[in-house]
């Protein structure tokens, strides 16, 4: 085996399909990442070999939009086993309900989040979101000034959760802990292993105190979850508690630092969302395709040959999300924000069986954001002289947002 920045590159892999992606080979990954995965196309192979991805294990990556969605709706080929890596942190094996659980045994667990996680039950959450909403921008708002990550993006979508799945609201700082020191991949392995560790032993809580009081919450629905006509195990249970855990606090956030971020430093659009709040529902789909925050992970199930490449069973594929939602041969002008633009498939939510189940409720989510903070501060930017720097992993995120108005 060669090596390339002390990565191990496998035999099987052609020395011209390695292509270096990360903040050392591109450091402006860390100040504008969608810019450089918008033009990956023009500088990487289709399907190339990155020793040195964001989740820290060398794989396949794709600069090709189509291949993208080729690759999430083939599970067949590429297995969503083990592919968050969490049960490694864990120093067990969990399974993440449903995310990690492939065709056909996924439907028959996925199809327990279908009525809860649906557009009509989600809608019923919609005051409450807008109270939080607004609670959090008055305890700013006569400041003239925030920094909308630490203030707004990272709290709002924690509190909906957390009153979604029935959290007790004094929990609230130590979720955020748990939450920052998993998924920032700036932390050392054993500080996010800790953090597993941690929340694992509080989801287990949790468990034991619904069982004991259920409550009109998803945490207590899903003790009465069945797959197969038989109830779900201790260990089911867990790894759909961890998987909404998880999967409910980043995400969203995320993208609203980028949406903000945009806003800020666009005056013409901000003008044109504050003027014409009826395109807002649809500036939410644009925000979701300029910022595709996610990276997913599918594992090779045979040896193969793809789009002439050969692939071997056990080699990582790594499908960067962003990049197949600004591919220049779907969506004209990519990097260009149309509130307008229809359609709109964009690959934010992820493509196949796997598509995520919160999709409406972060739909709902930032589009509330985005009427309440324009009803209150209309008119804002990003603060004079401020760095901005981008968390590069499996989820893009800003470090910070300070904004002045």
């Amino acid at each position: 085996m060669t090596n390339i920045f002390d990565q191990a590159i496998p035999d099987h892999v052609p020395e011209e399909l390695v292509f270096p992606l990360d903040v050392n080979t591109h450091p402006e990954l860390e100040t504008n990442p969608f810019k450089v995965l918008a033009n990956l196309h023009k500088n990487a192979p289709p399907i190339f070999f990155n020793p040195v991805p964001s989740q820290g294990v060398g794989g396949w990556s794709i600069s090709d939009g189509a291949i993208i969605k080729e690759v999430l709706q083939s599970p067949e080929l590429f297995s969503s086993k083990n592919g968050t890596g969490f049960s490694f942190l864990l120093g067990q094996e969990l399974d993440l309900i449903p995310l990690e659980i492939d065709p056909p045994e996924h439907r028959n667990y996925r199809s327990n989040f279908n009525v809860p996680l649906s557009p009509r039950e989600v809608a019923k959450r919609e005051d409450a979101i807008r109270a939080s909403a607004i609670e959090l921008i008055e305890t700013f708002k006569s400041e003239g000034h925030c920094d909308f990550v630490d203030q707004f993006a990272v709290p709002f979508p924690v509190r909906i959760f957390m009153d979604l799945f029935g959290m007790p609201q004094e929990d609230f700082d130590k979720i955020l802990d748990y939450e920052y020191k998993l998924l920032h991949v700036s932390n050392t392995m054993e500080t996010r292993a800790q953090a597993a560790r941690n929340i694992y032993d509080y989801l287990l809580d949790l468990i034991a105190d619904k069982r004991a009081n259920p409550k009109d919450d998803l945490a207590s629905s899903i003790l009465d979850y069945t797959v197969d006509g038989r109830p779900l195990t201790d260990k089911e249970i867990m790894g759909m508690y961890f998987l909404l855990f998880v999967g409910g606090l980043d995400t969203v956030a995320s993208s609203l630092g980028f949406a903000w971020r945009y806003l800020a430093s666009n005056p013409t659009a901000l003008t044109a969302l504050r003027d014409n709040p009826d395109l807002i529902p649809s500036a939410v789909e644009e925000f979701f395709r300029l910022h595709s925050v996610v990276e997913v992970r599918r594992t090779v199930t045979e040896d193969m040959e793809f789009h002439g490449v050969q692939l071997k069973q056990g080699d990582f594929v790594y499908c960067v999300t962003a990049i197949a939602s600004l591919d220049g041969k779907e969506f004209a002008d990519p990097t260009k924000a149309d509130f307008e633009r229809s359609p709109n498939r964009h690959c934010a939510f992820v493509f196949g069986p796997h598509r995520c189940m919160g999709s409406n409720l972060a739909r709902l989510e930032i589009r509330i954001a985005l009427e309440e903070w324009l009803n209150r501060i209309p008119d804002f930017s990003v603060a004079e002289d401020a760095n901005i720097d981008v968390n590069y992993g499996s989820v893009l995120s800003l470090a910070r947002l300070p904004l002045v108005w």
